[in-house]
């Protein structure tokens, strides 16, 4: 399993503005780094959005950050975002909440003021350009036609920005009603009975960055003890909130100066072209020609990439397959099918990099920054992928994880009661990591759901705090 923390990342060491964010995260959700970082480049992508385009051939793709985090209820999910929503409205960022609702919520609907007045639009919350928090991605997970039309909905709105794939679009009785979609989707939920792989078909968990993490009851007491600490003290902080703020806003202005230089214009000419405010005063969505202006600076190298940039992606695209090579063939579909994201993810985070950095020159350091994170991003999934998503146990299969079994059990140091139980008992802790090692699993939770489709096998027994397992007669090879 993955370290659940952030302090090792390179580009945590490197970053002071990274730094001194995790440290005011911490203060708000306890036990929470890994989305504390990930809640910095889902900011960071949405400061980003209007400047920066990533060509690859002749496509583009923008350097959006969207997360999908599970975990247990009053884990510090909710709070995590009260810090996530007040950054970006004091940096001029645009976020909505929302937790359901029906399809003209999400693309909008038309409504009439009075019977004399023609219908107008009123778009839904995934018009334009915002951070969005989805607070209850349990439906998601829910096969129904409700949960199906949301999750197209969404997939939809994290196509890249300027190549019509974001392009949502309503038919209704009175009309038809298309916008825009820039959103950055930020969604949580507390781990599910079950996962339904046609929501993984679908692709919304492919488009994301998915983080989950099962509490446990010690986890759960170390926060309280935190927290018991944190009552009337005074925490220190390397740099002020406000700091952090004005490095948002200071990137979108470095960001609009380097495009205007690079394609020739003045800035006058780039806030000309905004869309109309909203009522808060934000752009929210990017005009046409900015699009245009954006891509081609790009183009013309308002980014470029070091020699060592390409090595290093495809260093990390053999590093996210190792993970897979030896897996059984039905997970190894589902697992590959996140791959394509992730190598889209260490493009946008390599550029995230850089800017953190300072620089316009994204190097092979950089994609390695980027890999770090994805790394055990994907690590962390592929647990959760083997002992949560039931994609079906074949025959074969099952023959094959008892003959496991059969042989973790040989080479575990047997132990003899000298009550009634008897003879050849073993350590169930000690089968758990030999099976582990047999079918190369490291996760304890993937071994344990293994376990449950095989204890028929197995006698059980205690001896105080210590599990026994014994091979039954009836399971024993012939």
């Amino acid at each position: 399993m993955i370290e659940h923390s952030a302090e090792k990342y390179e580009c945590v060491q490197k970053s002071d503005v990274l730094k001194g964010y995790l440290e005011h995260f911490r203060q708000v959700s306890i036990n929470n780094e890994i989305p504390a970082l990930l809640s910095f480049l889902f900011m960071h992508g949405q400061c980003a959005l209007p400047y920066v385009r990533i060509p690859i051939g002749s496509s583009n793709i923008d350097p959006r950050v969207s997360v999908f985090w599970i975990q247990d209820t009053r884990t510090g999910k909710s709070v995590a975002y009260e810090i996530i929503e007040n950054t970006m409205k004091k940096a001029g960022l645009q976020c909505v909440d929302y937790s359901t609702g029906t399809d003209a919520a999400l693309v909008g609907s038309f409504r009439q003021e009075d019977a004399d007045s023609p219908p107008t639009v009123r778009p839904g919350v995934l018009a334009g350009r915002k951070g969005m928090n989805f607070d209850e991605g349990s439906i998601l997970l829910k096969p129904s036609k409700h949960s199906e039309n949301t999750v197209l909905f969404l997939q939809s709105a994290l196509n890249a920005a300027g190549t019509g794939r974001n392009v949502l679009t309503k038919h209704l009785a009175d009309g038809t009603i298309t916008i825009e979609s820039l959103v950055s989707l930020w969604i949580t939920t507390f781990p599910p009975d079950g996962i339904k792989e046609y929501v993984l078909d679908k692709g919304i968990f492919q488009r994301v960055l998915l983080y989950w993490r099962d509490w446990t009851l010690d986890m759960k007491k170390d926060v309280a003890y935190q927290l018991a600490d944190n009552v009337h003290s005074t925490p220190k902080f390397t740099m002020k909130y406000d700091d952090i703020v004005q490095y948002f806003i200071d990137l979108d202005k470095r960001l609009k100066k380097r495009l205007c230089d690079t394609v020739e214009i003045n800035p006058v000419m780039w806030d000309e072209e905004n869309p109309p405010l909203n009522a808060n005063g934000q752009v929210t969505s990017v005009s046409q020609k900015q699009e245009e202006w954006a891509t081609d600076a790009m183009r013309k190298g308002m980014f470029r990439i070091s020699a060592d940039y390409r090595p290093a992606l495809k260093s990390a695209i053999d590093e996210y397959y190792s993970l897979i090579e030896d897996m059984d063939p039905k997970k190894q579909g589902v697992c590959a099918s996140f791959i394509m994201g992730l190598q889209n993810y260490t493009n946008i985070i390599a550029h995230h990099m850089a800017m953190l950095e300072g620089t316009w020159v994204v190097t092979g350091i950089h994609v390695d920054m980027a890999k770090e994170i994805l790394y055990d991003l994907y690590l962390n999934l592929i647990h959760w992928l083997e002992s949560k998503v039931k994609v079906g146990t074949s025959a074969a299969e099952t023959k094959k994880e008892e003959k496991a079994w059969r042989e973790a059990f040989k080479r575990c140091e047997v132990f003899d009661f000298d009550d009634h139980r008897g003879r050849g008992w073993v350590k169930k802790k000690a089968i758990y990591e030999i099976f582990g090692s047999i079918q190369n699993l490291s996760s304890e939770t993937s071994i344990r759901e293994r376990f449950k489709r095989s204890e028929h096998m197995f006698d059980a027994s205690r001896d105080g705090n210590r599990q026994y397992v014994r091979i039954k007669p009836s399971a024993r090879e012939e």
